[in-house]
């Protein structure tokens, strides 16, 4: 699985609404300047983040999107997921049917952990955490030095 162009644009237009105060909106042009995304690549993000609920518009004077919820009550794996679709690492772990032999596969189980420990950490983080630039409660642990011998 690979994080499309797409979804990478739309998560940095949703930051950027994120930083501001609950009652500003920015126009399509100025998330795109703002974020280095193309125009007509962000008016066509913001209509699918629209589309999902992410984002509301409001057209004329004072008019331009914001956020529809607030950002703390959107999730990285909503996003990501609203963009590419449900995440998956193997197609037998989307389609129960697809291997007969997922009851008994070692791969299978697997599968399913990194699948599931993938969704867990991007759950973890909510726009109002990434907007603030702070980490996941799920990484509040600095991982282990490295205890690999040196040569």
């Amino acid at each position: 699985m690979e994080i499309t162009r797409r979804t990478d644009y739309a998560i940095r237009i949703l930051l950027a609404l994120a930083g501001l105060p609950r009652d500003e909106r920015l126009s399509a042009r100025e998330l795109g300047t703002l974020q280095e995304v193309p125009y007509a690549f962000a008016r066509g993000i913001l209509t699918e983040l629209a589309g999902a609920g992410f984002v509301t518009s409001r057209r004329g004077v004072g008019g331009g999107v914001s956020l529809a919820r607030p950002a703390e009550a959107i999730t990285l794996l909503e996003v990501v997921e609203a963009m590419e679709g449900h995440i998956s690492l193997n197609l037998c772990t989307r389609d129960p049917d697809y291997c007969g032999r997922a009851g008994g596969c070692f791969m299978h189980q697997i599968w399913q952990e990194a699948e599931q420990t993938l969704r867990a950490s991007l759950a973890s983080y909510d726009f109002a955490l990434l907007a603030g630039g702070r980490r996941s409660p799920l990484q509040a642990v600095e991982p282990k030095e490295n205890l690999a011998p040196t040569i």
